[in-house]
């Protein structure tokens, strides 16, 4: 009787390879994730402060609207004139945090991070110092995008 098949240890030996592979991509896969967030994030930043500084062009000084971004997209004097496509929400889903010093031209867009709340993680640089995020735990931190460019966030790696 010659029966063809697997053996229980050429089965396990296979289970564990796939255990070993997976246990490589998939924090592999999680970080690609979040990174993709991150980007998505700063692009959209840099889309909204884009449309800001062609309405200060314009203008002088930046738009003076109380309740923040929201009420700013739904501006009919704002949108489609000096942006199409309003994005509100950051990567992880929360509202873009927005302040302006009144009859200035200087504004802030700010992104929570990952943790969805102000600040980041305990030893967080100060604002104002671009950092470079080399670990999972660093997307917690805060992406700001002052006045035309990044002052608090990730760096760009070149």
């Amino acid at each position: 009787m010659n029966k063809k098949g697997f053996t229980l240890v050429e089965l396990l030996i296979v289970v564990a390879i796939i255990g070993i592979i997976a246990a490589i991509a998939i924090p592999n896969l999680l970080t690609a994730l979040q990174k993709g967030k991150q980007k998505a994030t700063m692009g959209d930043m840099k889309t909204i402060g884009g449309s800001i500084d062609a309405y200060i062009t314009d203008w002088s000084w930046a738009p003076q609207v109380g309740d923040g971004l929201v009420t700013l997209m739904d501006q009919p004097w704002f949108r489609p004139f000096y942006i199409k496509t309003f994005p509100n929400q950051d990567g992880w889903g929360t509202t873009f945090q927005w302040t302006n010093t009144a009859g200035t031209d200087t504004y802030s867009i700010t992104s929570w991070g990952k943790d969805l709340a102000t600040g980041g993680p305990a030893g967080a640089p100060a604002y104002g110092i671009m950092y470079d995020v080399t670990q999972l735990r660093d997307f917690g931190n805060d992406i700001v995008y002052s006045d035309g460019a990044f002052t608090f966030g990730p760096r760009v790696k070149r």
